[in-house]
């Protein structure tokens, strides 16, 4: 990932979980859905991986369901990732943290659970694939990959509606117009790609099950299981 993309998140790292609600429009049933997926397949004392995991918000909304679950948080961005520290510390979740790259996950069968929110999209699309494939190295059999995210419309027209479906949205929630263009800053690091090929690379990374759980727009849960 470019340096331009870590200082982009670096310096929105104090008011990014404060803006989440507005920038996601649907933001219960998105990251609800992800949780779900993981207290369904994560067995009891799941190591789980939280890959891009910013300020750990993702992790916070899973360990309410898996409070037992032990927590690796990576994220390219030390300003988020010190906020994740930030949000557990006193906690008595266990959890460790990385800095990382997602390109540099080289872990083989640590976890049961890799998961991922809003963050892969940044990556062009061999960087998905070769992090699809990663992800499924780093699984133990049996294990769940999930990736949260947004995808591009099939077409550019498609696109547009995507594009102005969440600009109205989030005009209509009260955030602040410096916010607003903030965030559609950061969107110009954005690689997204449409859904159907992600689900292929999904199934070639060796993924079995895969599906995509959620869908509102562009915003997706989709994920697979290792056989």
């Amino acid at each position: 990932m470019s340096l331009d993309l870590r200082t982009a998140f670096d310096a929105a790292a104090r008011s990014y979980d404060g803006q989440r609600r507005r920038l996601i429009p649907c933001f219960d049933d998105f990251y609800g859905a992800t949780v779900e997926l993981v207290t369904e397949r994560a067995p009891p004392d799941a190591r789980i991986l939280d890959l891009g995991a910013g300020t750990g918000l993702l992790t916070a909304l899973v360990a309410e369901a898996r409070p037992e679950a032990d927590y690796t948080l990576s994220d390219l961005s030390q300003g988020m990732l010190a906020q994740a520290r930030e949000r557990f510390a006193g906690s008595a979740l266990r959890a460790s943290f990385r800095v990382m790259d997602h390109l540099a996950l080289a872990d083989v069968g640590a976890f049961d659970v890799v998961m991922s929110a809003l963050s892969i999209h940044h990556l062009d699309d061999d960087g998905k694939q070769a992090v699809y494939a990663a992800a499924a190295r780093a699984l133990r059999p049996g294990g769940l990959f999930i990736n949260a995210d947004q995808v591009a419309g099939d077409t550019p027209e498609m696109e547009s509606r995507y594009w102005h479906h969440w600009f109205e949205a989030v005009s209509a929630s009260g955030l602040e117009e410096a916010a607003i263009a903030a965030a559609i800053e950061r969107q110009k690091l954005d690689r997204r790609t449409a859904l159907e090929p992600q689900l292929d690379w999904l199934r070639r990374a060796g993924l079995t099950e895969v599906e995509c759980r959620y869908k509102n727009v562009s915003f997706v849960v989709m994920g697979g299981v290792k056989l």
